[in-house]
Formats: C-alpha cells, structure tokens, sequence
C-alpha cells in the first residue's frame, strides 16, 4: 500500500492534553492535519488549540463516558466534516496493588484504559468506515511485561491490545487499517510522575538502565506519524521494544523470578499500602501524571499519564 499523505487528513486525539496526545496532535497539524483535540483538562486543550490556529479544535470529554465521547466526535465532524484517523490515546495509571484491592484506583484505570478505547472506537467507527480510515489504539510494554503495583494498568494494556487485533481482523474487508502502539518508558508526565511515586521508583530500581531510561517524546511521536502514512498493524518505541515483543513469552516468566525474592517489592508494596490509606494521595481522575506537574508527591496530588 502507498503512503498516506498527511495533509488534509482529519484526526481525532484521545488524552491530548498533555504528553504523547499533546505532542502528536502538534506534530500532525504542523504537516497539515486537521486536528480535534480531546481529554480532561480543558484550559490546556484551549491552549494547545488557540497556539495552533486554524484546522484545530478542543472538547472536554471523559473517555469513561459514552455520551461524552459521542459528543466530541460530533463536534469534529461538524467542523472537519468526517474523520480519517483515531488516535485512542487517552490513559491513566493509578498506583494500587490488586492484592489489596483498592477498588476505585483499579476501576478507574479500567474504565479509561480499556472502556474510553472501546467508547471511543465504538463513537468514531461509523465515520472510520465511510473514509477507510485507520485507527491507532496505544497500549505499553505492560500489556507484554507484567509486575508489581501495575496489575490494573497491564490487564487493561493487555486488553486493549487484544481488542485491536481482533478489531483488525474484523475490519479489514471494509478496507480499514487498525495498529496497536506498544511504547517503554517515554519521556512524558505520567513516567515522570511514576518516578517520582516512591513505591514505583523502589520498583524501578530493579530494572536495568535502558529500561529505566526515558527515550525522548519525538521518537513516540516520530513512529506514530509513520504508522499513520503507512497503517501499521504495530509501532513501538524505543527501538529495543522490539526483542520483547518478539519473546513476550520468555520475558516474563524471566522478570518474575527477578522480582519476586528482590527487597524492594516488599518496601515498595508497603510504601503503596500506606499512601493508599491517605486521601488525596493519587489524583481520581488522571492517576500519577499530575505528579510531575505539582513536582510533589506530598502536595496531595498525584497524576497519570
């Protein structure tokens, strides 16, 4: 298949407030996309989209929410006149051990993860389908690499990338091309807001220093801009990503025996216990991301992605 030409092409972005939504949503509009910008925080999708000028636009909306999405879909055809591409890009991670099940964080990770992927699939296909568009879905090494204080957010990972391969398959005859996105550490609020969570870093230490290492947003943003011109069925980034998908089989079972006798996965479940117990500790809404915005984990707030 030929490359897609950018230009002209209309893009609905999930979670484009801040970090990899943000960023390809400028990236797009600079090679002359038409861009609909959708999350949570509204006075910085205004921003974004006032500093972008024309063939760009914001709703709030909650991904969680059917009727939400429904609306912000609307909204983009009434100003774009359809949509090309979805971005299904909206995340959170909320710092909870399943064993202890601290029902709410675990639950809204969920339903953004996994259900704000299919309200927003569900929302956009009929425009999808009319324009045999492409639909990028973003899942993480943790829907292939499972540990600790995670188990919301890699089952919902995991999940999403399931439902995308099953979704493309379903839809290839209607000439629709569906890719998964599959992204380590990169350099936004929410890995920074996790390094700076003392539970997550106590975990982190445990990793070696090309995992734990950032790679820069541009080498997200770069491979995504590639899979849209080409409809990639799988993009990833950094670059090493690739041997774990390769041996997702053997990798795992390989971080287990690593983990589960190492010090720190004791401290760091103890450390989350107890924040657990304080209110305030994890934002309700975007998990550990605002973290890094407050530069605090003591300001009482705490962010996702």
């Amino acid at each position: 298949m030929s490359e897609w030409n950018i230009v002209g092409k209309r893009v609905f972005i999930t979670g484009a407030a801040r970090g990899i939504g943000e960023a390809v949503a400028k990236q797009l509009h600079e090679k002359g996309a038409c861009v609909a910008l959708v999350g949570l925080e509204a006075e910085r999708l205004k921003s974004i989209a006032d500093g972008l000028g024309k063939r760009a636009l914001y709703v709030e909306a909650d991904v969680s929410n059917r009727k939400a999405i429904d609306h912000a879909v609307e909204k983009t055809v009434q100003a774009f006149g359809g949509i090309d591409v979805v971005i299904a890009n909206a995340g959170m991670y909320h710092v909870s051990p399943i064993s202890e099940a601290h029902a709410s964080g675990i639950e809204r990770t969920l339903n953004v993860n996994l259900f704000g992927v299919l309200n927003t699939v569900y929302a956009t296909l009929p425009y999808i389908k009319q324009s045999k568009g492409y639909i990028l879905t973003v899942a993480s090494m943790a829907a292939l690499t499972h540990g600790p204080l995670m188990g919301a957010y890699a089952a919902s990972k995991a999940a999403v990338e399931a439902l995308t391969d099953s979704l493309r398959i379903e839809l290839y005859n209607d000439g629709i091309s569906v890719g998964c996105a599959y992204f380590a550490a990169i350099d936004t609020d929410l890995v920074k807001g996790g390094k700076m969570h003392p539970a997550l870093s106590k975990i982190e230490e445990t990793f070696p220093s090309f995992i734990r290492k950032p790679a820069p947003l541009s080498d997200a943003i770069n491979v995504i801009e590639r899979g849209i011109q080409r409809r990639s069925h799988r993009i990833w980034a950094p670059r090493w990503l690739a041997a774990f998908i390769i041996l997702r089989g053997a990798v795992q079972p390989i971080m287990e025996k690593h983990l589960v006798k190492h010090p720190n996965i004791k401290l760091a479940l103890n450390i989350s216990n107890r924040e657990a117990q304080i209110d305030g500790r994890q934002d309700a809404s975007l998990g550990v991301a605002l973290l890094a915005a407050d530069n605090s984990f003591t300001s009482g707030k705490s962010c996702d992605e």
